[in-house]
């Protein structure tokens, strides 16, 4: 009964390893594309005015293969009472300012934002 209790062990043991060479081989560290968009803007997220020096900011929204991965790595979702839709088919989760959400007809998104005069992070989207 032990061998048999060392030979298990050893191949679980070896299996590992073998997963484990197989997701650093994955990651190449070679920048990968990404689908979004941008608005330049003064004032706030629900009362947008054209920038001016003073008052710059830009929210940025991704889609795809980012916002997947993000959403998986800031969960987990938030209560339904706190999440900005009651949609059977709605998920949303936050971590700071990045918010990312997954519905059905458009997949993963995640918004977050910068004040461009100070650096800080700041929310890009709004309920």
């Amino acid at each position: 009964m032990k061998p048999h209790f060392a030979r298990c062990a050893m191949a679980l043991a070896l299996f590992s390893t073998a997963q484990a060479a197989d997701k650093q081989r994955e990651w190449t560290g070679e920048p990968r594309p990404l689908r979004g968009d941008y608005q330049i803007y003064g004032g706030t997220l629900s009362e947008m005015l054209p920038p001016t020096q003073g008052d710059r900011k830009v929210a940025i929204m991704v889609k795809g293969e980012l916002a997947r991965e993000l959403f998986s790595q800031i969960g987990p979702d938030v209560r339904q009472e706190q999440a900005c839709s009651s949609s059977a088919d709605y998920r949303e989760r936050r971590r700071g300012d990045i918010t990312c959400v997954y519905t059905k007809e458009a997949g993963y998104e995640c918004y977050f934002g910068l004040d461009l005069r100070t650096g800080k992070g700041t929310y890009g989207a709004i309920c």
